[in-house]
């Protein structure tokens, strides 16, 4: 039986990365490792079902996570209508910048990314945003996530929210990435130079008797920790549910959670 393809073809993208990371410098002498993480999942261009589980692992005495899920698919859901859903998955996640130690118990990020159509801006969406048991040396630190993302699901309704709505302005002016305060309403949301806009999904964070406006949470000693990342442009949405960015005894990045669903059509 032949098959002919009429009008563009769907190219199916999906990625699942439970965790991954290096190492950059050990008491400030350069000394540049790549961390080797879990499994990790990926679509074919054709789309399918892709599945990678571990069981925990470990880096030096730095980094430790136990069992990890990635899982990605890529279906057709009607003709001209293409779903993509990543789920990343950790448990048991441990880093230490001696003296200083970062626990997440579980992490859970799922996406799905809708394409209904050539001429449609795809709709891609963090269903399931789980934060849990986070603590930094051992104290509680709370993630608020808030549902921004839902109700916009692709960066030009985000956008036309942004430049529309003074009170949506002034709650993310300060949380986008590349912001730094000059902002005016009606601007356009700042890029980077490959296009993407950072920005984030939580709001606040509250740690002991802070609350910290954003998604950063910093300790001297430790470094950084940012959660609920996103870097959004037409077509792509990349979401890093935890990414560490430490400095002192031991300069390392690594991120916890990433899923990157997407697709795009041929013209």
């Amino acid at each position: 039986m032949s098959r002919n393809q009429p009008g563009p073809r769907f190219i199916f993208h999906g990625n699942a990365m439970p965790f991954g990371g290096r190492i950059e410098a050990i008491n400030e002498n350069l000394q540049p490792e790549l961390i080797k993480g879990p499994p990790a999942a990926a679509l074919p261009v054709t789309g399918g079902w892709s599945v990678g589980s571990g069981r925990g692992g470990h880096h030096r005495d730095w980094f430790h996570w136990g069992a990890s899920i990635a899982d990605c698919k890529g279906e057709e859901v009607d003709p001209n209508f293409y779903r993509t859903t990543v789920i990343s998955q950790l448990a048991d996640l441990k880093a230490i910048n001696d003296p200083n130690v970062f626990e997440a118990d579980f992490l859970r990020l799922r996406i799905i990314s809708n394409h209904d159509g050539p001429d449609k801006a795809a709709e891609i969406t963090p269903v399931e945003t789980i934060f849990d048991g986070i603590r930094l040396n051992r104290q509680t630190v709370a993630v608020h996530v808030d549902l921004d993302l839902a109700s916009f699901p692709n960066i030009e309704s985000f956008e036309a929210e942004y430049k529309r709505d003074p009170h949506f302005f002034n709650k993310y002016r300060q949380r986008l990435g590349l912001a730094e305060g000059q902002a005016k309403f009606g601007d356009d949301l700042p890029r980077t130079r490959g296009g993407f806009v950072p920005l984030s999904f939580v709001s606040q964070l509250s740690f002991g008797d802070d609350v910290i406006p954003g998604n950063k949470l910093s300790l001297k000693g430790l470094g950084n920790v940012f959660f609920g990342e996103v870097l959004d442009k037409p077509g792509n949405r990349r979401v890093t549910m935890v990414r560490l960015e430490f400095g002192c005894a031991v300069k390392a990045s690594a991120s916890a959670g990433g899923g990157d669903p997407n697709g795009s059509w041929t013209n």
